[in-house]
């Protein structure tokens, strides 16, 4: 095998304590909404308008599907994709209920917006479905890379209550994981809604988006987060995730009630929803398909309940959507970590929210304990654009406002409040800080972080590939040692047909990467790299050490190169391959 160049780290000296935090982009927006869901709508509507920030989300909602599944992530063209899409989305908004269809129309109309724009709310399950629809020609190349451009990991939860709680209290913590990192984040709010009837209910959310129930609570103690699942079972009707969350929260007093809610209506799409009860000092996830609701139960004895990406109900596991094994590794590592965390924690007394807030801006590798890493089954995703801990019983929410991944702070408190008339208020509150891993608390490596988090937005908001490419290979400039920066710039190489360069970038990312999920990616890379390079030796060495690893997700690997070892790699088949290796610590 050739010989890794020794790899250089421009920290040298020690590293420093972490900075005093960053002030949030824009002032926390705090709301508050009384009247019919219509009226609520309008009067969200007026008051973004008088405090303005809403204007780049709303651009950004209409383009996420031509980022996501076009031709960069292996779609088709935009010209062909859109009418596509409007019509998918028509379709997805044509069985609303009246009431929360007036509200969004008179929302939008608040902001000088057509009726028309509020079908741009169902984006993520028009995406969701695309993946589970796609997942039905799992076998064919351009299916693959669409599901793969689509299947951003999104989102992680966990409630904890009883002997898992400081107190015995139950809390609720949620990451938010959205495309749209570098929009979403950086104008934060927090709406109370005071209907005319059923429960009070809250909701965290961005400046231009009135979502209620994606991430809410209600004055009966319920707490709801939804998360996305892949799955064959799809369809193109029916309740979409905003306004099945917003049912369950403005109705639901227990968690029968939500269980009730969830099965009147079958699902348009596929999702996690866990829903947390302060009075009942419990939680569960319904694990929703267009064809089935099922629950999700503590196991026994333990008085907390996750939830990220995958299902658990084995009917329903039999039929989930594999978008590509990254996938299911960093779901599968985000769990795991959660899991981890947790059960540490039961060990200290439980957790507060302090602790859970740490845990949402947690940079643990899952299969390496005590090691930090940027990408990956980490916590802490580039397009976590909301951190929330949600503690019902003190009546407030705890919510990051600093930049992506929020899990790092700064942290700041609201209270519930919903008596007063409809108004809105930009806060500058005290900010808790909570410091990033060690390994990216300061200095270059801090730097590289943030460089890395930059390209995740980019990639996200549909730049150009050499805008990306450039961010990404200035983070590995700065922290040349990190693993994952090195397999991604190893992607934008091969993308662009710099095999040498790729292949430089896999061999020093060797040197370093324990984890035994990444380590074989970049093993199976750096001899399909090794043989375009015309160095068989090389490349059978780089198969051989990946048969040697173990690791639950890298059975594909071990297939691949059993296929690989018969016919070897061209630089010309590399490059038309890695059509969606903008960030393949997502591909296999």
């Amino acid at each position: 095998m050739s010989p890794v160049s020794p790899v250089s780290s421009p920290l040298a000296a020690s590293e420093r304590a972490a900075p005093a935090p960053a002030r949030p982009a824009h002032p926390l927006l705090v709301l508050r909404l009384r009247g019919s869901q219509a009226e609520m709508g309008q009067q969200h509507g007026e008051l973004l308008r008088r405090h303005g920030g809403h204007e780049a989300v709303l651009r950004y909602y209409p383009r996420m599907p031509e980022v996501m599944m076009g031709p960069a992530h292996g779609g088709p063209p935009a010209a062909l994709a859109r009418p596509i899409v409007g019509l998918l989305l028509r379709r997805l908004d044509r069985d609303r209920p009246r009431d929360l269809r007036e509200r969004s129309r008179a929302f939008f109309a608040a902001l000088g917006l057509p009726a028309s724009y509020s079908r741009h709310l169902f984006v993520m399950d028009l995406l969701q479905n695309v993946v589970g629809a796609a997942g039905r020609l799992a076998g064919l190349g351009p299916s693959r890379r669409l599901m793969a451009g689509c299947a951003v990991p999104a989102c992680s939860s966990v409630a904890v209550w009883g002997g898992a709680s400081r107190d015995g209290a139950l809390r609720h913590a949620r990451n938010f994981d959205f495309p749209g990192a570098g929009v979403w984040e950086r104008w934060p709010a927090v709406v109370f809604c005071q209907p005319e009837g059923g429960q009070r209910y809250g909701f965290v959310t961005t400046r231009g988006a009135d979502t209620p129930g994606v991430t809410g609570w209600n004055e009966a103690g319920l707490t709801v987060t939804a998360h996305t699942r892949f799955h064959r079972d799809v369809r193109w009707s029916g309740a979409g995730v905003v306004d099945l969350t917003h049912d369950i929260v403005r109705r639901a007093e227990t968690l029968d009630d939500a269980l009730k809610v969830a099965r009147e209506r079958p699902s348009q799409s596929t999702w996690g929803i866990i829903v947390s009860s302060a009075r009942e000092r419990r939680a569960v996830v319904l694990e929703v398909t267009a064809r089935a609701v099922e629950v999700v139960r503590p196991r026994a004895g333990e008085d907390f309940l996750l939830q990220t990406n995958r299902y658990a109900t084995p009917s329903l596991a039999r039929d989930e959507v594999a978008p590509c094994v990254g996938h299911l590794a960093n779901s599968d590592g985000r769990a795991q970590v959660i899991r981890a965390r947790v059960e540490r924690g039961l060990a200290a007394g439980g957790l507060d929210a302090g602790d859970l807030q740490a845990l949402l801006g947690a940079h643990d590798d899952p299969e390496v304990e005590g090691q930090g890493r940027a990408a990956g089954g980490v916590l802490a995703q580039g397009i976590s654009v909301k951190s929330v801990v949600v503690e019902p019983d003190a009546g407030r929410v705890h919510l990051s406002v600093g930049p992506c991944p929020t899990g790092g702070g700064p942290w700041t408190t609201v209270g519930w409040d919903w008596d007063g008339p409809p108004d809105a208020r930009e806060v500058e509150a005290d900010l808790e800080h909570r410091p990033l891993h060690p390994r990216f608390a300061a200095g270059p490596r801090r730097a590289g972080h943030e460089r890395y988090v930059a390209a995740v937005g980019l990639d996200g908001q549909g730049a150009p590939t050499g805008q990306v490419a450039q961010a990404i290979e200035e983070a590995v400039a700065l922290d040349p040692e990190e693993p994952g920066y090195r397999l991604i710039a190893a992607g934008f190489r091969l993308r662009h047909g710099e095999v040498e360069a790729a292949l430089n970038h896999l061999r020093a990312g060797l040197a370093h990467e324990r984890a035994p999920f990444h380590r074989g990616q970049l093993l199976l890379w750096a001899a399909r790299a090794a043989d375009a390079c015309g160095r068989p030796d090389e490349a059978r060495e780089h198969r051989e050490a990946l048969r040697r690893l173990s690791s639950p997700h890298l059975g594909d690997h071990h297939a691949a190169v059993d296929v690989d070892a018969r016919r070897p790699w061209t630089r010309r088949r590399l490059r038309r391959v890695v059509v969606n290796m903008v960030f393949p610590d997502l591909v296999a």
